[in-house]
């Protein structure tokens, strides 16, 4: 009784599956056309539909900067220059502090650089 179960159960998957293609080749079919646009071409109106000119001029964002950005980048630059001038001149008040570098011929053998041990259990 139960030894044709597993090839029942792929049968009635499989015509399911082709039932839904059908359904869904049927549904697009019926469905109503879209015109599709190429991306480029579908961010500019339609010059087909006539529309009033308020609501199109109101919808039209400007891409060019006014005065009031123009300003305000430009305070945002002077705030920036003003501090990277003020880091250069601590870093370069904070150069005279430091001690003088030894020559490399002053180092010993052992100050070489440290390489750390590497075993099979060792994760990074």
């Amino acid at each position: 009784m139960f030894d044709s179960l597993p090839a029942a159960l792929l049968a009635l998957f499989l015509a399911a599956c082709v039932l839904w293609l059908i359904w869904q080749a049927f549904r697009r079919l019926l469905s109503p056309r879209k015109r599709r646009l190429e991306p480029y071409l579908a961010d500019e109106p339609d010059t087909s539909r006539t529309q009033p000119a308020g609501p199109q001029a109101a919808a039209a964002v400007s891409t060019i900067p006014d005065a009031a950005d123009v300003l305000a980048l430009k305070a945002a630059i002077d705030n920036l220059a003003r501090q990277v001038t003020a880091l250069e001149k601590r870093l370069a008040a904070g150069q005279t502090s430091l001690p003088a570098e030894t020559l490399p011929n002053d180092r010993k053998a052992e100050q070489g650089p440290v390489t750390p041990s590497v075993s099979p259990d060792h994760r990074i």
